[in-house]
């Protein structure tokens, strides 16, 4: 009997030692901190690197030879297209503020360069008859140049996922273009008064355009506050009139050339920036 009642009672220690141990308090594991949200808001820089497409479209208005005296007429040479496309570099700077959770505005700042050259034979509006002693482009040659541009835009930005933001941008551009003509002091010349030696006579105008510019594109972050983006960018420029060149040179009997260069541009490009 005193066998039995011993072995009851071990098997009852041994029974209850399990809800023993589940009635022992436990150490709870420390709080998970939950990942940084990332925060668009703030100054940004980049580097941007594509390609860059100037329509140019140069109309002469008139041509004067001897003070006025001599005006022949402009020929169907004019109005004339140089279409140049080009290598663009350059940088842009901006802020930005996240208004909402899916939202933000900022401003942003970018200059870069494309330089770009196209030549054709003779000076538009005399290249075909403007003076009927000297049929012919002869050996003048005209050119456009597209050099830097820049603009200073606004940007409106939609958030499609925490890390990609879809963005429009719009605001003032500038764009500096480079015009030149030259011709021969010959008897075959149609702008050029002949002169001893027939010299050649070049004459430039750079001028900085000011017009609009409206666009949109994708950013995304890569990598903490590293952004990478695509971009594309349309720009308008109006007409610029002046008097192109005055033409004295070597000879004593001057040619004045009114023209007037009508501007756009498209630029595509990809960047790289950093957010601080």
């Amino acid at each position: 009997m005193k066998k039995l009642a011993v072995g009851v009672a071990a098997i009852a220690a041994l029974i209850s030692t399990p809800v023993l141990a589940a009635d022992m308090v436990t150490k709870a594991p420390p709080p998970v901190a939950p990942a940084p949200v990332f925060s668009w808001t703030g100054f940004y820089a980049g580097i941007a690197l594509g390609a860059k497409w100037a329509d140019t479209t140069w109309t002469t208005t008139s041509i004067s030879f001897v003070g006025n005296l001599l005006q022949p007429a402009v020929d169907s040479s004019s109005p004339r297209s140089y279409d140049l496309s080009g290598f663009r570099w350059g940088g842009y700077a901006g802020y930005n503020w996240q208004v909402a959770p899916q939202w933000l505005w900022g401003v942003e700042a970018d200059l870069a360069g494309a330089n770009k050259t196209v030549t054709a034979a003779g000076i538009p509006g005399c290249s075909i008859l403007c003076f009927p002693a000297a049929p012919g482009p002869g050996t003048d040659i005209s050119s456009v140049k597209m050099r830097w541009d820049a603009s200073l835009r606004a940007r409106v930005g939609y958030l499609v996922s925490p890390d990609l933001l879809a963005y429009v941008t719009g605001g003032i551009a500038w764009q500096d273009i480079e015009t030149s003509a030259t011709c021969q002091h010959s008897l075959t010349d149609p702008i050029c008064a002949p002169a001893s030696g027939s010299p050649f006579t070049t004459a430039t105008s750079d001028t900085i355009l000011t017009g609009w510019t409206i666009g949109g594109g994708i950013e995304y972050r890569v990598y903490s506050n590293w952004l990478v983006r695509g971009e594309y960018r349309y720009s308008n420029f109006g007409t610029w009139t002046g008097n192109f060149f005055n033409l004295t040179g070597p000879a004593t009997i001057g040619t004045l050339v009114g023209h007037s260069l009508k501007v756009n541009t498209q630029i595509a490009t990809g960047g790289i920036g950093y957010k601080f």
